[in-house]
């Protein structure tokens, strides 16, 4: 009862449009009235500044700032350049560099937001141009930008290892598959799409002189993840210390080798880095509330009795699992999303046999849908700024889209081999 009622009053709080810590707190503090639970309210404050205060989560902010000065750079156009010269000669070329730029510069920024901005400023204009409609070319932009939140480092995968207590540097190479698995599903709708319209036919292939000049230029950025991952894998580094060393290599990158980046900027940078982290971690403790009443009401084992009750097989849960975070992702973003379910669902899915990475990557991999899915995807309302189309206009067109995303989903849900293949091989 207790377990419907706290569900019940969230969806409500959040439909009601209050702000989403409140409506965490909210669904928190209620029931312990309602059910008269005698939980004094001061364990309501320990708890959420508790939640916050863990040293791991320093990495979060230092993320974020990495992020943040490689997406304010030129790390965009180089990426960009070396995706023209990579792909546009192929049908639907244009579509295909915005897929390829977005996986590359998701693998520096780390953020979908970040990555639809910097690769959608430059590719919708030019998608327009060749003859793509404007709400196709913003809804690719939507949906290829949240690769970034797949393929490492993610933050989202960074927040789900710290709450579930799973290896960070398993989830990061967990995600590297899964990641390619939904650029290259985007890019065969690019390659339909090019064919079909005849707007992009493809061009000419680029000289080997010309692809290795625009690698080059793009190569500082690119080697960015490949360094952390190394860093975080060969023990040297752990996820915190990783992420330090991301806001000093994005500054030698940026302001020494590119010289895009003033120091002047520097100071605006660190305040709107501060404002995002202060979002995440006030979210954080927030659902750090939560999360202490539902460990004392037992609910992980109320919910893994009315799985059982519902169906015993793996199949049936995890199926469960991707239409609740579907639903969630209509009106979550994905922290708060994972942050929320990671406490319920990662006993649940021991029980069924699950990998808590494999749980963990499916789970990014939900959001990351939830992300261009209207009503309240980000990367959507990026797109839609951009290119001056409604999000229901560019919605429509993304139909294609959103069927490949879903069949990518349910590959990387049932077969277990697209994220556990590269663990295991690294553990």
């Amino acid at each position: 009862m207790i377990l419907l009622f706290v569900c019940a009053l969230f969806l409500v709080s959040v439909f009601l449009g209050i702000p989403l810590v409140w409506a965490i707190l909210i669904t928190a503090v209620v029931p312990i009235f309602v059910f008269d639970l005698g939980y004094p309210l001061q364990a309501v404050y320990l708890n959420f500044i508790g939640g916050v205060e863990p040293i791991h989560f320093i990495a979060i902010p230092l993320f974020i700032v990495a992020g943040e000065m490689m997406s304010r750079g030129g790390v965009g156009q180089r990426i960009i350049d070396f995706a023209r010269a990579a792909f546009g000669f192929l049908p639907g070329g244009l579509g295909f560099v915005v897929v390829g730029a977005s996986m590359l510069f998701g693998g520096i920024s780390g953020s979908a937001i970040a990555d639809s901005a910097a690769i959608g400023s430059v590719m919708i204009p030019n998608m327009a141009k060749q003859g793509y409609k404007r709400s196709f070319a913003g809804g690719l932009v939507a949906a290829a930008g949240t690769v970034g939140i797949i393929i490492p480092p993610s933050i989202p995968m960074l927040i789900y290892g710290f709450v579930a207590n799973v290896s960070v540097a398993d989830l990061f190479i967990g995600g590297i598959i899964p990641g390619l698995i939904f650029g290259l599903f985007f890019m065969a709708v690019c390659y339909y799409v090019g064919k079909k319209t005849g707007c992009d036919p493809g061009g000419r292939m680029v000289s080997k002189r010309e692809l290795w000049r625009t690698f080059i230029a793009s190569a500082p950025a690119l080697f960015m993840p490949i360094l952390i991952l190394g860093g975080i894998f060969s023990g040297f580094m752990t996820p915190t210390e990783a992420a330090a060393f991301a806001v000093v290599y994005g500054f030698v990158v940026t302001v020494v080798i590119y010289r895009d980046f003033s120091l002047r900027d520097l100071p605006k940078l660190i305040i709107d880095s501060f404002v995002t982290s202060a979002i995440v971690m006030v979210v954080i403790g927030a659902t750090s509330v939560l999360g202490w009443l539902i460990t004392l009401e037992q609910m992980p084992q109320i919910l893994v009795r009315f799985v059982e009750a519902v169906s015993s097989d793996q199949i049936t849960f995890l199926l469960l699992v991707n239409v609740v975070l579907l639903i969630l992702g209509l009106v979550l973003d994905p922290v708060p999303a994972i942050l929320l379910t990671a406490p319920l669902f990662v006993p649940t899915a021991i029980s069924f046999g699950v990998d808590p990475v494999h749980l963990g990557v499916i789970m990014t991999c939900n959001v990351a849908v939830g992300l261009f899915t209207p009503p309240v995807g980000a990367t959507l309302y990026v797109a839609s700024r951009i290119s001056g189309v409604g999000v229901l206009s560019i919605a429509r067109s993304m139909m294609p889209l959103y069927l490949v995303a879903i069949c990518a989903l349910m590959l990387v849900t049932y077969v277990p081999a697209t994220t556990m293949t590269l663990v295991e091989y690294f553990r």
